[in-house]
């Protein structure tokens, strides 16, 4: 017989307001933006031909526009599988075979140790299905993934070796690729195991859970060490005038820091990044090696001032107003997961079954599509912020300028997208956008730049010689894969 829920149901008003809270917030925070961070821009060939060759913008786009397709298509097929398991209940039936399989599996079990840590989670839990539903998750997550392996093959590897962006080889990516599923599957079944079994022991879990989590989003920096060292190795920065020019810099921001480190990413990749990480004297500096042998020391360091700028702009209000949204929208998911489960159309019960994951996964997407424009608006005007500390921290915007074109020639950015893109995904402002900003503060201080031409902009030699071969070398490598 189904158990009922003796809990009086929630009036209708207050599951709507825990939703529309943190939409509202979000949007009034929006409106506090200055108007230029909502513009958006149309850019035309003429305004790039100072700085990017025809052939250069041509190849971008031929890069570019079958990934934006192929994401259409990835998220269609993601909507299609969520509708899949809810509408014809597979999510139930997934959850039966697992829960076969783990008592079959469980009777097979001598082993007292096991026997004991089996007992202590089903208590944890509150009864033995603790297991199952860990396989259901771990099922869920092979599943998604295999579907979505061929399109990730192909345009995390294929392309990128046919554009010369990656020098990985096929073993190499497979591994990568092993062990981001492996990291997401065990942290999504911790996740899961904790969120469930104290939804299944408290109706009010999303109180209990939204505060700490809250306090934990403010701290998630600290994890970030332990996933970079997870996929590549690092080593310490050498003396010299790369390191002397970040060390300046970090000096001139008055910022603590405990090393300054290279990422080998030189035999992956030939993509240009860097960060920062960690909190206080514990602070690293993280910079790709590709980087250092693209870049001059100025330009790095005017890299290394733009995620100063970062660290510069981090409202300690705002990010704590941010994380504080969690526990309203925790609400809305608890009161939508009971309606659901009440109607016995979607394969579960209430918020506090395991099978209405796809559900969760189904609205944090439609959730995420609603507040994406807001979102990428707020980021490109944290990253304007940040390019505007970088070029009053170190005032020199030729090297700014400089560095913002070679990114470009490395990374492959759409240059001139479609104002549509870039209201609903584009997080950074546009390259044109912040050559413009470079040149207009140059202009306003009065110091000199050079006249712009594509030709001045050229990477190092030695640096296009070797995406040149590289490149070339691929292209039989890929056609032998296919």
């Amino acid at each position: 017989m189904q158990q009922t829920s003796m809990t009086p149901r929630m009036p209708r008003s207050i599951p709507s307001i825990a939703l529309a809270a943190p939409v509202a917030m979000t949007f009034a925070l929006t409106l506090l933006l200055p108007s230029k961070a909502l513009a958006l821009t149309s850019v035309t060939m003429e305004q790039l031909r100072p700085y990017f060759f025809d052939e250069t913008v041509q190849r971008f786009d031929a890069y570019i526009w079958p990934a934006y397709a192929m994401a259409f298509v990835e998220n269609a097929i993601q909507i299609c599988f969520w509708a899949a398991l809810l509408l014809f209940t597979l999510n139930a039936s997934l959850m039966e075979r697992c829960l076969c399989f783990t008592e079959s599996l469980g009777r097979r079990i001598t082993s007292e140790r096991l026997q004991r840590l089996g007992a202590v989670l089903s208590k944890v839990w509150g009864d033995s299905t603790w297991a199952a539903a860990i396989l259901f998750v771990l099922a869920y997550l092979a599943i998604e993934q295999l579907l979505f392996l061929p399109s990730s093959f192909y345009f995390g590897w294929v392309r990128e070796h046919q554009f010369g962006f990656s020098v990985q080889s096929l073993p190499s990516w497979l591994w990568d690729w092993t062990k981001g599923f492996v990291f997401h599957a065990i942290s999504m079944s911790a996740l899961v195991f904790g969120l469930f079994g104290l939804a299944r022991r408290h109706r009010k879990w999303w109180l209990l859970l939204g505060i700490p989590c809250s306090i934990l989003m403010l701290g998630a920096g600290v994890l970030d060490p332990l996933r970079t060292k997870m996929f590549r190795d690092d080593e310490p920065l050498p003396t010299g005038p790369v390191r002397e020019a970040i060390v300046a810099t970090l000096t001139k921001a008055g910022v603590e820091y405990e090393d300054v480190r290279v990422l080998k990413m030189r035999e992956i990749s030939t993509r240009v990044n860097a960060f920062i990480f960690g909190v206080g004297p514990s602070r690293r500096v993280m910079l790709y090696d590709t980087l250092i042998a693209a870049m001059t020391p100025d330009e790095i360091a005017n890299v290394v001032a733009h995620e100063l700028g970062h660290l510069h702009d981090r409202s300690l209000v705002m990010n704590l107003v941010g994380s504080l949204l969690l526990t309203p929208l925790l609400w809305f998911t608890a009161w939508l997961l009971r309606a659901l489960g009440r109607r016995q159309r979607f394969g579960f019960d209430d918020d506090r079954d395991v099978r209405a994951l796809p559900a969760i996964f189904a609205f944090l997407f439609a959730l995420g599509a609603v507040l994406g424009p807001i979102q990428a608006a707020t980021s490109r005007y944290r990253e304007n912020r940040a390019d505007d500390y970088a070029l009053d921290l170190l005032q020199k915007p030729e090297a700014f300028r400089s560095m913002m074109i070679k990114l470009a020639l490395i990374n492959a950015p759409d240059l001139h997208p479609p104002l549509w893109m870039q209201f609903q995904w584009k997080t950074h402002p546009l390259v044109i956008d912040r050559i413009g900003r470079a040149e207009a503060f140059a202009k306003a201080r009065g110091i000199g730049l050079t006249a712009p031409t594509p030709e001045h902009f050229a990477l190092p030699e030695d640096f296009q010689k070797r995406l040149t071969l590289r490149a070339k070398a691929l292209q039989t490598e890929v056609v032998s894969t296919e």
